[in-house]
């Protein structure tokens, strides 16, 4: 049977009237127009007993079904703001037609009392890509995860415990989908005994979905000219379990994997210290002079393609944060008639502009400079950054102990003593495994045996920068990769050879010339002017990143492979929530995907 296509986003379709915004195709509007946020605070913030929750609650997971032009989410920072709550907040939200920024912007012109905030919530608008993307409010004390994509598609893929539900979106009879009775038993299984939700709307299709999901309901005065709004309690869910306290984690590794792990842990305010064998951090394959960050797009749905789609709008967006982004774009050529087909069916799937584009050779030439007579997919979120650099932006907040080989581990689940070549010992509740290629040998065998992983080796060939290649704009990639010019060379790689040998080799470099196409290797100087450099790497046989539990406390993520710092970001903040007790923002099947436990069956 054919595989279906990764899910697209329907484009955006409003307009204003009178001050007012409206969705055409629905033919419903996003706010009251008697006063939108006044309704935002009585039917969700207030009517949900969010609000008074806030005065005690150390922490409260909210889910919200349509995020529109996020004037709960506003109004919920501004009572968190007001009433001086220290409440954390993991804010959880669907909307299956995401508005561009400027019409959100718009929107919130109306409510002149909350134009920080806006400012903060347009600055974080996510790219229209289909998934989830991560950004913060009140200077991290709101966490939100904001699902692009149908409810009736997502809620099924996840896994939390909300405390509070705001079911805003549109009316029942606009948005009957929304308001099915598999979407409100979603609802009640990503609750828990006691969870209370708030809606504006009394329509009988809610209240009987609803209610034959464990909700007990009642009617409550509406806002404004509206009769009744809606409450409930779900009264069938369990007292959810607690993690076990992440007191102390030690992280080993000090690479890309570590790096977005330290980086993770800081954003949630878990203790943590990162232990690097080498001199400094970023040695091994993640101290290569300059990197990709790119997408991986499937012409059916797979996994790694949702993964990388949602990695690389968060890692994109962490580049930009530090101006890390040495070049912007990428180019994948159409370097084979197979590579050409594929592409060719994936600029027909209607991805966004900003994440892939066809291009024709015409264009790609004006795009890289260069006229190698191949069209190819333009990734514009898609550049080029330092990997040391990126790493060392990543763990700016971090214990690092460096010169620190782990010699052996001992002790039990919740309280590790590490023990180092250089005698150093360390002490830890948690410990993750970010290795790379030295991961198989830290871990031992006993859980997962060394076979199950794939060392292999990649060179880089530094070219002279003063060939025809020179004149490159923009990074291309094809069965390799090359690389703009930048601190007096010219970058290509990178093979890979099924051995752990790590000098750099004429063969080496005459591998990467055989894996450009004839148009570009004809423009290169002999390999006999290059230098170059070589790095271990580690996979496993499917080829997806390995992060997940080993055991109760005892953590991996590793094998990113070729897309490590695209893949490290996210992968390494979902891995964070799992760890600190907070809701986990991967689906489900994907996080099953990841697990090292997979690898036995490999």
């Amino acid at each position: 049977m054919e595989q279906q296509p990764l899910p697209q986003l329907p484009p955006a379709s409003v307009s204003f009237d009178d001050g007012i915004l409206r969705a055409i195709d629905v033919g419903d509007v996003y706010f009251s127009a008697e006063d939108g946020l006044a309704e935002s605070r009585y039917v969700f913030v207030d009517g949900s007993g969010a609000l008074n929750a806030l005065a005690d609650a150390s922490h409260l997971t909210i889910a919200e079904t349509g995020f529109g032009t996020g004037l709960n989410l506003l109004a919920l920072c501004e009572a968190i703001a007001a009433s001086n709550s220290g409440c954390q907040i993991d804010y959880i939200s669907f909307e299956g037609a995401p508005l561009d920024a400027k019409d959100a912007r718009y929107a919130h012109d109306a409510f002149p009392e909350l134009a920080s905030l806006s400012d903060d919530l347009i600055a974080n608008w996510p790219r229209r890509w289909h998934g989830v993307h991560r950004f913060s409010m009140l200077g991290g004390q709101v966490r939100v995860q904001l699902h692009y994509g149908q409810a009736q598609d997502t809620l099924p893929r996840l896994s939390f415990a909300a405390d509070f539900w705001f079911l805003d979106g549109f009316a029942p009879a606009k948005n009957p989908e929304l308001w099915s009775q598999p979407v409100c038993h979603e609802i009640a299984r990503l609750s828990k005994k006691g969870t209370r939700l708030a809606s504006f709307t009394v329509a009988r299709q809610a209240r009987t979905h609803l209610s034959e999901a464990g909700f007990h309901l009642e009617k409550a005065p509406g806002f404004g000219r509206k009769r009744d709004m809606l409450k409930g309690v779900y009264d069938k869910g369990f007292i959810r379990t607690q993690t076990r306290p992440a007191e102390q984690v030690a992280i080993i590794g000090g690479g890309i994997a570590g790096a977005a792990m330290a980086h993770a842990l800081t954003q949630l305010n878990i203790p943590h210290f990162i232990l690097e064998q080498a001199e400094k951090i970023a040695t091994a394959a993640s101290g290569n002079p300059a990197g990709l960050l790119v997408p991986f797009l499937s012409v059916g749905d797979m996994p790694a393609a949702r993964l990388s789609i949602s990695a690389l709008a968060d890692a994109r967006k962490f580049a930009e944060l530090h101006q890390l982004i040495i070049s912007s774009g990428v180019v994948s050529l159409d370097f084979s008639e197979r590579k050409a087909s594929r592409q060719s069916k994936l600029a027909a799937q209607g991805f966004p502009e900003d994440l892939a584009t066809f291009l024709a050779p015409k264009d790609v030439a004006d795009k890289i400079g260069i006229d190698i007579g191949m069209g190819g997919l333009y990734h514009s979120a898609g550049g080029v950054v330092s990997p040391p650099d990126y790493c060392a932006a990543l763990m700016a907040d971090s214990p690092v102990y460096t010169n620190a080989a782990v010699a052996g581990v001992s002790g039990g689940e919740g309280d590790w003593q590490i023990r180092c070549h250089n005698d150093q010992h360390f002490n830890a509740s948690h410990i993750i495994y970010c290795g790379g290629a030295a991961t198989p040998q830290l871990i031992g065998s006993g859980f997962l045996p060394k076979k199950r992983f794939q060392i292999t080796s990649g060179q880089l060939s530094y070219m002279p920068q003063n060939t025809a290649l020179s004149s490159l704009k923009m990074a291309i990639n094809y069965s390799g990769y090359l690389l703009p010019c930048g601190a007096g060379m010219q970058i290509a790689g990178a093979g890979f050879d099924p051995d752990e040998r790590r000098e750099v080799t004429k063969e080496g470099h005459h591998q990467n010339l055989a894996l450009m196409p004839e148009a570009l290797k004809s423009l290169a100087a002999s390999p006999d002017s290059y230098s170059g450099r070589r790095a271990l790497r580690l996979a496993v046989a499917d080829r997806l990143p390995v992060a997940g539990e080993i055991t109760d406390t005892r953590y991996m993520l590793t094998a990113l492979g070729a897309r490590g710092l695209t893949l490290a970001g996210l992968l390494a903040h979902s891995l964070a929530c799992r760890i600190g007790g907070r809701p986990d923002f991967l689906e489900q099947p994907l996080v099953a995907a990841l697990l090292p436990e997979r690898l036995k069956d490999l």
